[in-house]
């Protein structure tokens, strides 16, 4: 019979710190402080770990399917996303994250970060997630869970994927430590280095860096708009446009194959008009999270609201987000919030619905889909709940695991604690308007190789009024968690449009009627050019 543990927030076991029961946090910091000190070729090491995400790519040349020879190509790395994957391929590898903490506290487990908990709208991130110091058996060490410091370098020069001549900008030399916003961490050429010097020389107080990203974390899951206004009790998103109001809508999704990703979803919603709801699917508050914590503007915020431009930090980059500690506390709460979506649609047992909607293979449903060539699967598979989720195996079977494998996180030998969002909420933000219009905006002809890195896409409506006056208003952002070398990452180059779908309940029909709609892109690294953003109405 398989033992079951529970993973209970972050914010719970601080609670129980702060009363006076310490050891539940203790483990955690003393496990995650084991696996960090473990020498970087140990199979349970936070480096190896860390590394199965994104970089170093170097490690695995044998698995790449491609030639090394193909300069224009290089493996990102064995992490699912825009697939059905995206869910369980994370599953699968917090339980493997969970495996080596227990080899060095036996028990203990993951804890989430409650996103979308009343303390994390008031507050921010958990302290024991950003604080300097933690004292554990007595002594001041520094908090295990703040930052990694690399024991090698990180770099794809293998690959040829360079600029100029220079170390590519995501290169991590020996001794770098992960940063978070509003810090920058481009640090592979001198360009970069004196830039993020520069930068970083304007936030050397921990304390500050500290509350200036608790400040946008808040400002992110709020949606607040330029004038600052954060949640009340009532309404902890009024605008509707944050990560809390994503979070919400996801667990709406009406089957796993648009829960699921961002990929299916948008090919869901692109046929979506009048009385239909959009869909939410889980990866995008996903990648917001992302994105707020490794540094952007919040989208339709003007630079005198307090937000920091210029950060570039690990968590913003899909080929280092995994190096930084609170990435599994992240992943952990959005594993919950599959879970939670699992026991809303009865599907605590087997995954059901349809995968393949339509003739000839649904979007996000490929090996080839958005990512590219998933490690070891011929380009062109369906994907289903049979594919393996390399390289995680299961060791009842000594086979990959697959989907099915992990439906059922109790045996697996773990389950929740409480937290956020159990209960279906009819909540209605404070924006959208009784009668609001049922139209959609769909944007569109975004080449996302032509980007540096992730970047976000944030709507706005131009409404003129009977007056002759106009006025502007915020329909949301799409963020979208990328690499800084699309073009050159064959987990990447397949699927390279961006597709973002807004509702735009704000807005009467009228107003819809007499509006012009514009784009912004936030964006980091060298602006994109050429870029010809389509909008419609439907």
């Amino acid at each position: 019979m398989t033992t079951v543990g529970t993973r209970r927030s972050v914010q719970d076991l601080q609670a129980a710190y702060d009363r006076g029961d310490k050891k539940p946090l203790e483990d955690v910091m003393r496990a995650w402080r084991g696996i960090k000190s473990l020498s970087p070729r140990d199979q349970n090491s936070f480096f190896v770990i860390g590394g199965y995400h994104g970089e170093p790519f170097e490690v695995r040349k044998a698995v790449d399917a491609l030639s090394p020879t193909d300069i224009y190509a290089y493996w990102g790395g064995w992490c699912n996303h825009g697939n059905i994957l995206f869910p369980t391929w994370h599953r699968a590898y917090l339980h493997r994250l969970e495996q080596a903490l227990q080899t060095i506290v036996p028990g203990v487990m993951l804890p989430f970060w409650d996103e979308t908990s009343p303390e994390s709208l008031a507050g921010g991130i958990p302290r024991a997630l950003t604080a300097e110091k933690f004292e554990l058996d007595g002594e001041l060490i520094d908090n295990p869970l703040r930052s990694f410091t690399l024991p090698h370098d990180l770099t794809d020069d293998y690959w040829l994927d360079n600029t100029g001549g220079e170390t590519t900008p995501y290169f991590k030399p020996k001794g770098y430590e992960t940063v978070r916003y509003p810090l920058s961490g481009l640090v592979g050429n001198a360009t970069d280095r004196l830039a993020t010097w520069q930068h970083n020389a304007q936030y050397l107080n921990h304390a500050a860096c500290t509350e200036k990203l608790d400040s946008n974390i808040k400002a992110w899951l709020s949606g607040s708009g330029p004038d600052g206004a954060g949640p009340t009790p009532s309404d902890p998103d009024p605008s509707g446009f944050g990560i809390y109001t994503m979070f919400e809508k996801c667990l709406e999704a009406p089957n796993y194959t648009v829960f699921s990703n961002t990929t299916s979803a948008a090919a869901w919603n692109h046929g979506a008009s009048g009385a239909t709801e959009l869909v939410v699917p889980l990866e995008q508050p996903h990648n917001d999270i992302h994105l707020a914590v490794g540094g952007f503007d919040l989208p339709g915020q003007t630079l005198d609201s307090g937000q920091v431009t210029g950060s570039n930090a690990d968590m913003g980059e899909n080929n280092t987000a995994a190096l930084d500690p609170i990435f599994y506390f992240h992943h952990c709460n959005i594993d919950r919030m599959f879970w939670l979506w699992q026991k809303r649609h009865n599907q605590t047992e087997k995954l059901e619905g349809p995968i393949n909607l339509g003739t000839g293979g649904y979007p996000g449903t490929s090996s080839t889909d958005n990512q590219g060539p998933t490690p070891g699967i011929p380009p062109g598979t369906q994907l289903d709940y049979t594919t393996p989720l390399r390289p995680f195996t299961n060791p009842k079977t000594n086979a990959p695991f697959t989907s099915e494998d992990v439906v059922n996180i109790e045996k697996l030998g773990y389950t929740y604690g409480p937290g956020s969002l159990e209960e279906p909420t009819k909540r209605v933000p404070a924006a959208v308007k009784a009668g609001g219009s049922k139209k959609i905006l769909t944007v569109s002809g975004i080449d996302r190789a032509r980007f540096q890195g992730s970047f976000v896409l944030s709507a706005f409506a131009t409404i003129t009024g009977a007056n002759g006056q106009t006025t502007t208003r915020p329909l949301g952002h799409h963020s979208v968690l990328s690499r800084w070398s699309v073009i050159k990452c064959a987990n990447c180059r397949t699927h390279l449009n961006v597709i973002a779908h807004f509702p735009l309940s704000t807005l009467t029909d009228e107003e819809v009627e007499n509006a012009t709609f514009s784009v912004k892109i936030t964006q980091r690294g060298t602006p994109a050019t050429g870029v010809k953003i389509v909008t419609s109405v439907n």
